[in-house]
């Protein structure tokens, strides 16, 4: 888990230009990257409730996520279940909560690697 959580050093400062919606899948979009989630998102703003905003298979519930756009992943955390939560500099955050005894609930390009979780 630790190995993950160096790796992503390079999401700080990134800018969230595009957010893309599938029926099993969330895109979002960074400057050239991206993360892939195949899992429950959960969401807050500033100091709002953190609540499930979409998870596969349903219909993204708010549009509050949209506040997003164009702001900067300041900061991020993954726990022991590698959950992984991404600060913005906005207040707003994420939380990608991974799948029990599942890979592949999100991954992350950074160039030519990428780390699936």
């Amino acid at each position: 888990m630790s190995d993950i959580a160096a790796e992503l050093g390079f999401l700080r400062g990134q800018e969230l230009f595009q957010i893309a919606f599938g029926k099993n899948e969330i895109v979002f979009s960074l400057n050239p990257d991206f993360i892939s989630v195949h899992c429950p998102v959960e969401y807050a703003s500033g100091n709002g409730q953190q609540f499930e905003i979409w998870s596969p298979g349903s219909v993204l519930q708010d549009p509050a996520i949209f506040r997003l756009l164009h702001t900067q992943i300041a900061s991020f955390a993954m726990n022991q279940n590698e959950d992984l939560k991404l600060d913005f500099t906005n207040g707003d955050f994420l939380v990608f909560r991974k799948k029990p005894e599942a890979n592949g609930s999100y991954q992350i390009s950074c160039g030519q690697e990428v780390i699936i979780v």
